[in-house]
């Protein structure tokens, strides 16, 4: 289990590779019990918020969520969620006797590595050119599979059938309502950790998107709110 300073910590999106290798470097007995994640997964308007402070002179450094990086796939920071769904990148802090240079020694074992200019606790496993060399996963250099993007789309769009066919709505749980509950997210709609479960938190985030979206606010998800989830013009969360 991978340890957090805090339940406000989100790792939900969090690529599985990276999370597979989380897992193994801290269970690693040099680091075991005396490193935790301090922050993950962050959405569009944390971000923003800490690019914001920075830009005042009241915060370390911070990437602008809208910078679209080279090569126009990834935007933003590592710790946003990406086009392809994933985070890849956490902050690490020190909680027991170990020094920064063991825990970046085996950080990069188990391939990840600090890629901010004096940030030693920002991580990440990969960066715009794919991900890194790994001693304990040699594979990590084959090419990166392509998107598919029609089958995205298609995937997509066969939620969006069933729900007009059949609505979601509070007490509902499913792989549609995780869908629905890291849409939310990413649009700054916070509903907590996509656990494909419909509770109170993804029942105010829909209805807040509802009233964004000039829809009626009776938090149940029909094909009217898919629809608007998915417009590109649609508004942002606060």
């Amino acid at each position: 289990m991978t340890p957090i300073t805090s339940k406000r910590v989100d790792l939900s999106l969090l690529h599985p590779k990276f999370l597979e290798r989380l897992e193994l470097f801290f269970g690693d007995g040099r680091v075991s019990g005396k490193v935790a994640v301090v922050s993950g997964c962050r959405s569009y308007a944390d971000q923003k918020r800490l690019y914001d402070k920075y830009r005042a002179g009241r915060g370390n450094l911070a990437a602008n969520p809208d910078w679209k990086r080279p090569g126009g796939f990834f935007h933003g920071s590592f710790h946003q969620e990406q086009p392809d769904g994933y985070s890849y990148a956490v902050d690490l802090r020190i909680v027991g006797r170990v020094d920064r240079g063991t825990v970046t020694s085996v950080a990069k074992r188990f391939g990840f590595r600090p890629t901010v200019k004096g940030e030693w606790w920002h991580f990440q496993p990969r960066n715009e050119d794919g991900w890194f060399p790994s001693t304990s996963f040699p594979d990590d250099n084959e090419p990166e599979p392509v998107m598919d993007w029609a089958g995205l789309l298609a995937f997509i769009a066969d939620i969006g059938k069933k729900i007009g066919q059949w609505p979601i709505k509070r007490g509902s749980k499913g792989p549609e309502v995780r869908v629905v509950q890291q849409r939310l997210n990413a649009l700054d709609f916070p509903c907590g950790v996509a656990d494909g479960i419909f509770g109170r938190k993804t029942t105010k985030a829909v209805m807040q998107l509802q009233r964004a979206t000039l829809l009626p606010a009776n938090g149940i998800v029909d094909g009217h709110v898919w629809t608007a989830m998915w417009n590109p013009q649609v508004p942002r969360g606060l």
